[in-house]
């Protein structure tokens, strides 16, 4: 193993997962705030600085692996041991964040990206060295050590106290941990199976996920019961060419620098309480194991992480827990560490998640010393073959003779380096002004949201200003919505009334007119023209018979006159001839009045048609008219129904009005009283809380002078140093009685917005009813009050509801903050001793005395206290018996007030009767 080695510290990144389902539906607020452009967390009072924050307002999630991951992943191929450690109270995202959940398809988390990482750098470098891998698969389970990639493991499905769980069960004793002579940690019998491919390594991943003991809890429902750790194993070995001293050429053999470094990629089990969780039984038990292995890691890193103390020497807690023993080369040793903290955001979760904080804090102070794991003989035989090429340099130089063929190489291999040193420069000179570029445009495109950022607050302003003048517009309104309605309702009728008059006027309107043009036609006798024109084609058909049969006469002449051609014939045929053509010019105009007839008998019958036509319009028109008429009787008939419904829906409104004025009232006092009381419970916890800060103050100062007290030469003797004793005795009950009642009302606290979020939550589920249109359902659940409320008396309990949860989300984290301090120097005090400084025996015998005392005069205030209770239990009883006796005699009174109430009116009516 390379003995170089240069000290760095473990790098710490902050993971905040976003509120959950159960959260959310308690009514949680966050109290985890990410400063904008800096790894910075603030919860409460407390601000913490780390290398890295991710969500909740910080980097990206995805950006977490390119940022801590990869370049472990990059110095394991340089031969760098490396440790990934996730840390956080249960349910704060873990197990998701490191990815050791793999199940087949489910790639995420951390220890996936890792795996393609390594197998895509081993196929790069494959030509230039040779690889091995081995992969181990570890989990401590109540301390001990299991093997989950055992072959004859038995995963054992368990349930406790009415909580589901898995754990294996392996076939062979729990493993051994050992450490070598040159101080490096082995596990005795675990597997290593060595893959070479990326699919072996995730198959043996989701081996040991499906292995690993889980359990569900109320904080919970797959909870991890065991610490586990992956284990990645690089073994690399390259070739070096040796070069011959004679001739300067490479030698046929070659030589082997060997390699091999780890990857430890750790899951830590959740920290938990027991009354968060609701464990008991196995599950208590499996998380008394968690939480003694993360105090021991605590130790082990508030040892490591105090300057003061690493500067002393003090002695590091490794062998306290297998789990801290596993982790000692990660933390102060030969590794490069990331420690993940997963915290959640939720209020409720404030004490745990600034706790998780603290220790992370804490982490950034180790130093760890990581070197190259080279093999010893590979390393010796480097530096001999170094020593060896500078020797012979040497002798060359000092020899005077010409440079041999080796100088000559190293000095052309100088050249080559100094001509690749120069185009480096140029090219990273380069990058240089494209980044300059880059940077100043992102200035640029930061200036531009801050506007963008500016004009969506001041639209914000308006949408907060327009929508509270619609509240009150809505509140104005809404006593006279349903008289606007009915008028609405109303105006409409007369509307569609007007419009239907308007449709029945022009249809009466046309009615007449088309009656009008009947009329024109049926003053005309059409049977007479039709006979009178039939008529005239007749007697026009017999004239133009008789001009033809002249025509014909004539024709018949003029042949017999032309075969007789003398003059008197000559003349006379002449005489024909002008007389037919007169004949024929008659016949023309025969056929002329002929065709005009014809015409006007065509002209008749489309007179005719038309006729038809508009006596069917007609006929059509006065079956509109009557539909219409029918119609706008039915429209009365309905609008009349309306009306009436109308009048009864407006008197069962009026007296739902009243219903929701009087649970408005009640409304207003139920939110007038909680808030009272939320506000005094709040105000007593401030000023516990307050007290509880100022007596952590006042033990701080008073361990101080302590400590100065048991350093000096001199020590107090006498009165005034058992009056002080007794004074820190009772300075220390108070603090202890103080925190007890912070953590009572952090309790009560919680309890109460617990209920106030149940609440809100079905307000909400019935107001998203109401808008999509659906009746909520009432008297489901004890939840028919919240129901029946009117929109506007649940919005205002809603507003009311979040404001109360606001101030509950305040308290709760300023209480968390102090219980966590307090908690935070209880360990410590527990770890120096209560004791230590009552030098004494004297002083421990007064101290004893003064505490028989105490004890003795408060279990006589108990008893006291107790006689009175049942001394005001008796006289409770007594009262109560006497209210029963006022009751029963109040019953009878009322009873004989009765029977004479009857006889009296029997009397009456006999009296009446015989009257």
């Amino acid at each position: 193993m390379d003995t170089a080695s240069e000290n760095c510290s473990v790098k710490v990144a902050v993971h905040v997962r976003p509120l959950i389902g159960d959260e959310r539906a308690q009514g949680c607020k966050e109290c985890v705030a990410v400063t904008h452009g800096n790894p910075q967390v603030q919860i409460g009072t407390h601000s913490f600085t780390f290398d890295h924050v991710y969500g909740n307002g910080g980097s990206p999630s995805s950006a977490m692996f390119g940022e801590c991951v990869a370049p472990l992943v990059d110095g394991l191929f340089q031969g760098y041991n490396a440790t990934v450690l996730a840390y956080g109270q249960t349910g704060s995202g873990k197990t998701y964040t490191m990815g050791t959940g793999l199940r087949e398809g489910f790639q995420t988390g951390l220890i996936p990206q890792v795996m393609n990482a390594l197998f895509n750098k081993i196929e790069t470098l494959r030509h230039q060295m040779e690889f091995q891998l081995h992969v181990s698969f570890i989990e401590i389970l109540k301390e001990e050590v299991r093997d989950l990639l055992d072959s004859v493991s038995v995963s054992k499905s368990v349930t406790a106290n009415g909580h589901a769980g898995k754990v294996s069960i392996s076939g062979r004793p729990p493993i051994q941990i050992r450490e070598s002579s040159n101080g490096v940690i082995t596990l005795a019998g675990s597997t290593e199976v060595a893959v070479n491919t990326l699919q072996e390594m995730a198959a043996c991943l989701e081996q040991g996920s499906l292995s690993r003991a889980t359990g569900s809890t109320n904080m919970n429902n797959q909870s991890s019961r065991s610490h586990a750790i992956f284990t990645i194993t690089l073994e690399q070995m390259r070739k070096l060419h040796s070069v011959s001293p004679d001739n300067g050429t490479p030698d046929e053999d070659m030589d082997e620098e060997y390699f091999c470094a780890k990857l430890h990629l750790v899951d830590l089990a959740g920290s938990e309480r027991a009354k968060r969780t609701g464990s008991d039984g196995l599950r208590l038990k499996e998380g008394i194991h968690i939480n003694r292995g993360l105090l021991a890691l605590g130790n082990v890193i508030s040892a490591l992480g105090d300057e003061k103390k690493r500067r002393e020497g003090v002695h590091v807690p490794y062998r306290d827990s297998k789990l801290t023993r596993l982790l000692q080369d990660s933390l102060g040793g030969n590794s490069k560490t990331v420690m993940i903290a997963c915290i959640s955001p939720a209020d409720i979760n404030a004490e745990e998640s600034l706790n998780t904080l603290k220790y992370a804090n804490r982490a950034r102070n180790i130093q760890n010393k990581p070197v190259v794991n080279r093999d010893l003989i590979s390393s010796d035989m480097q530096k001999l073959r170094q020593q060896l090429k500078y020797l012979q340099a040497e002798l060359c130089a000092r020899a005077g003779g010409a440079p041999s063929d080796e100088v000559q190489v190293l000095k052309g291999r100088i050249a080559w380096l100094e001509a690749t040193n120069e185009d480096l420069c140029q090219e990273l000179h380069e990058y240089r002004s494209r980044r300059a570029v880059v940077e100043h445009c992102g200035t640029d495109a930061q200036e531009g949201p801050v506007s963008f950022v500016k004009s969506d607050g001041l639209k914000r302003g308006f949408q907060s200003i327009d929508s509270s003048d619609y509240q009150m517009d809505e509140a104005v309104s809404d006593g006279n919505s349903s008289e606007i309605e009915e008028v609405a309702k109303e105006w409409e009728h007369a509307l569609w009334q007007n419009t239907m008059d308007k449709e029945l006027n022009e249809l009466n309107k046309r009615l007449e007119q088309k009656e009008s043009e009947m009329k024109l036609f049926g003053d005309i006798d059409t049977e007479a023209l039709r006979h009178h024109f039939g008529k005239k084609i007749m007697e026009l058909e017999e004239e133009k018979r008789i001009v033809q049969q002249e025509r014909d006469r004539l024709l018949a002449e003029i042949e017999n006159l032309a075969a007789n051609s003398d003059g008197h014939t000559q003349k006379m045929q002449d005489g024909h001839t002008l007389k037919l053509k007169a004949l024929e010019a008659q016949i023309l105009e025969l056929k002329k009045k002929q065709e005009s007839q014809v015409e006007l008998l065509k002209q008749k019958h489309k007179s005719d048609e038309a006729a038809k036509r508009l006596q069917a319009e007609i006929q059509s028109i006065k079956a509109q008219k009557v539909q219409l008429q029918n119609k706008i009787k039915q429209e009365a008939e309905q609008f009349r129904q309306w009306k009436a419904s109308r009048e009864k829906e407006l008197l069962k409104l009026k007296k739902e009005g009243r219903k929701n004025e009087f649970e408005r009232h009640k409304l207003e006092a139920l939110n007038q009283r909680q808030k009272m009381v939320l506000q005094r419970k709040t105000e007593e916890a401030a000023i516990a809380t307050k007290r509880l800060k100022e007596l952590l103050e006042a033990r701080k100062s008073s361990a101080r002078e302590n400590s100065v007290n048991s350093t000096g030469y001199t020590t107090p003797t006498g009165q005034s140093n058992e009056k002080s004793l007794q004074k820190w005795l009772e300075h220390e009950l108070e603090v202890s009685a103080n925190v007890h009642e912070v953590r009572f009302k952090y309790e009560k606290q919680s309890q109460v917005q617990a209920a106030l979020a149940d609440e809100l939550t079905i307000l909400k589920q019935v107001d998203q009813l109401s808008l999509n249109g659906h009746s909520p359902q009432r008297g489901k659940n004890g939840h028919s009050r919240l129901s029946s409320l009117s929109p506007n008396a649940r919005m205002e309990r809603i507003a009311s509801l979040e404001n109360m949860l606001n101030m509950s989300s305040k308290a709760l984290v300023e209480m968390a903050s102090q219980l966590s301090e307090a908690e935070e120097r209880e360990r410590a005090l527990v770890g120096r001793g209560r004791w230590n400084h009552l030098r004494f025996m004297g002083d421990a015998k007064n101290l004893l005395q003064y505490m028989f005392n105490v004890a003795a005069e408060t279990r006589f205030q108990l008893w006291e206290k107790d006689t009175e209770i049942k001394e005001i239990k008796e006289q409770l009883n007594d009262l109560v018996a006497l209210l029963k006796q006022s009751e029963a005699q109040r019953k009878e009174l009322v009873k004989q007030q009765r029977m004479r109430e009857q006889a009296v009116t029997i009397a009456l009516a006999s009296s009446a009767s015989m009257t």
